[in-house]
């Protein structure tokens, strides 16, 4: 296995079975080159292969972060889930160590995808995100249609989290999130939508505190 990466050992915190995820170290991630879409092209290992913790013996899945600090008793869908598929599910390459493909990536993103619909808290911006880490590791192997999907799925998410007024991140604000709706329903073949959401964060009452996205607007209009 390569030096960047390491095996980590865990316990579910759903169904209590012990296993091993690989991870990657943080001073093996080195950007190269940055995407409209804010995906990143890096040279070597990508951390979206890894950002993803998948228990093999009851499928429940997060982003690492989240899987170590999940606490169960708050997720009665989840545990209700992990109890129904402990020990019943075969092999899955979404569980593999070491050096992972971009397909096994995947899959362990889809897992996430899955799980995510019974959080206790289902977070649309949270689920946007996932599926960006598809169109990412997507681009990265050259599909261009499962990268458009994932797009198309992202840019969903991604509304709806905007129309039920949840918390925007501080980084991106109202203009940010309007302008990443539009570069991805650009990149998923609706470039007329993508227009007016790139109108929209322009007319933003908080774009002067974001020269960057109105940079990148302009740019893609």
């Amino acid at each position: 296995m390569s030096a960047a990466l390491w095996n980590k050992k865990l316990s579910c915190p759903f169904c209590g079975g012990e296993f091993e995820t690989t991870r990657l170290r943080a001073s093996a991630i080195r950007v190269k080159e940055k995407h409209s879409d804010f995906g990143s092209v890096f040279e070597g290992p990508s951390p979206y292969f890894y950002s993803i913790t998948a228990c093999p013996h009851c499928n429940v899945a997060m982003r690492n972060e989240e899987f170590e600090k999940a606490n169960a008793g708050y997720e009665p869908k989840l545990m209700e889930v992990s109890k129904k598929l402990k020990g019943r599910t075969p092999p899955n390459e979404a569980f593999a160590l070491g050096e992972l493909s971009a397909d096994q990536a995947v899959k362990r993103h889809e897992l996430a995808i899955t799980m995510h619909k019974f959080r206790a808290h289902s977070d649309a911006g949270e689920l946007a995100g996932l599926q960006m880490h598809v169109a990412w590791i997507r681009r990265s192997q050259g599909d261009a249609e499962g990268e458009r999907k994932a797009a198309e799925a992202a840019a969903a998410a991604y509304e709806e989290f905007y129309e039920k007024g949840a918390k925007l991140p501080e980084k991106l604000g109202e203009p940010g999130v309007l302008y990443l709706i539009g570069e991805l329903k650009r990149r998923s073949g609706n470039a007329k939508e993508g227009r007016q959401y790139f109108s929209r964060a322009l007319a933003s009452k908080e774009l002067s505190a974001f020269p960057n996205i109105e940079n990148l607007i302009r740019e893609g209009m």
